[in-house]
């Protein structure tokens, strides 16, 4: 029993380093800010969106292939390790288009780029839950997460801030050493990933293999349509959300140097909202804290994309992303801990396909619709989806485990 708590102590311990190292990636690399240098580059709302539709795709036929991943062995921690390293590839594929003249091609780098690491990161995904159980309790999980965030949102806040004093008027230099941040930590985090001790997993622990036609009609049976329906909905929200920032620039002016804030409220919104969360998980159920944080959410979409004072636009995108931060907490919160072992591969890998299904055909959908109708009725539809999903979390997630 002590040898299981010291190595569960350790494996605390280094998942929440991995945690700050490649959160501080993950902030720099906020879709906000990410698409604020998208439209640098010259990308316009089709090529954003046919950007985001790739990426969808792509993850939808990965986790599809990772459904089946086979249980945790040393293996699959060194391929773990390597699709971590490999994720620095977007950030320098971004930081070298500004570098290339021709729109077309900087664009095929930036899709080439894009599709590649989509596949890398769902994998990842499904690795990262299908690792967790063995590491440590997964009743530890949102704490773990929550302290990483906060400190590596800390360390991000430094990093952003140092680069807005020292570059904020220097047109791309600050670009270069804000997406060289993330390559050098991905790589770091790399290393820390291949440190975690695993308990030994004997047969009688080993989920056995589903084959393709009975994961069809397991994803079809009514309960399974049940457990997997948020998470669609879900991803038709996110597809909503996907057009709040190239909204947003066509009625607010924003410099380069303005367009780091997108960094800044993002990491001060994880801060908070990773704050607001652990306070709420010791007193709530994870689908009481989802439906909350998903009104709040909702409530503000579309009140963002009519904004036209860029410091009440940034409040208000402040509040927007701490109420999705906490659901982002909440919602693989909830499934870690209401989902059996044996089912936890296939549940992880299902609700990011499904999402990733519904983000790719609303995406386009709303792509669509955004010629023809405001983007405030888009937030409204969306609004309202994610709404759905906090009311299908509220009494799905029972945080048994």
């Amino acid at each position: 029993m002590k040898t299981a708590d010291k190595r569960e102590r350790g494996n605390i311990i280094v998942y929440l380093l991995f945690g700050v190292i490649s959160g501080i990636s993950s902030n720099i690399m906020a879709e906000g800010y990410v698409q604020a240098y998208f439209v640098k580059l010259g990308f316009d709302t089709g090529n954003i969106r046919n950007y985001g539709i790739t990426v969808q795709i792509i993850s939808i036929f990965a986790y599809l292939i990772f459904s089946r991943l086979p249980p945790v062995t040393k293996k699959l921690q060194k391929v773990y390790a390597l699709a971590v390293l490999l994720s620095g590839i977007f950030p320098a594929v971004l930081l070298a288009a500004g570098y290339i003249p021709s729109f077309a091609a900087a664009y095929a780098a930036v899709l080439a780029a894009a599709v590649l690491c989509g596949f890398i990161n769902s994998f990842r995904g499904v690795a990262d839950f299908n690792m967790l159980p063995h590491l440590f309790p997964r009743s530890l999980y949102g704490s773990v997460v929550s302290k990483s965030m906060v400190i590596g949102g800390i360390a991000t806040v430094i990093i952003s801030g140092s680069a807005s004093l020292l570059f904020g008027y220097g047109g791309s230099r600050i670009y270069i050493f804000l997406f060289s941040v993330p390559v050098l930590a991905l790589a770091a985090s790399a290393f820390l990933a291949l440190l975690y001790k695993f308990e030994p997993v004997g047969p009688e622990k080993t989920p056995k293999g589903v084959s393709y036609s009975e994961l069809v009609k397991k994803v079809a049976s009514p309960r399974y349509i049940k457990i997997l329906a948020p998470h669609f909905l879900r991803g038709a929200a996110l597809a909503g959300m996907y057009y709040i920032v190239p909204s947003v620039l066509k009625n607010i002016g924003l410099s380069e140097s303005e367009k780091s804030y997108f960094i800044a409220v993002s990491v001060a919104s994880a801060i908070t909202g990773s704050f607001i969360f652990t306070r709420l998980a010791a007193k709530m159920k994870s689908g009481v804290i989802t439906l909350i944080s998903v009104i709040g959410c909702s409530a503000v979409m579309p009140v963002l994309v009519v904004c036209s004072d860029k410091y009440a636009f940034f409040a208000l995108y402040f509040f927007f992303m701490v109420s999705n931060i906490i659901s982002q907490m909440s919602i693989p919160t909830g499934v870690l801990r209401s989902t059996p072992d044996g089912e936890l591969s296939f549940i992880t890998s299902m609700r990011f396909v499904l999402m990733g299904t519904a983000s790719a055909l609303f995406i386009f959908i709303f792509g669509v619709l955004l010629k023809y109708i405001d983007s405030v009725y888009i937030m409204l539809f969306s609004g309202s989806f994610f709404v759905l999903c906090g009311v299908f979390c509220k009494f799905l997630f029972d945080d048994r485990l």
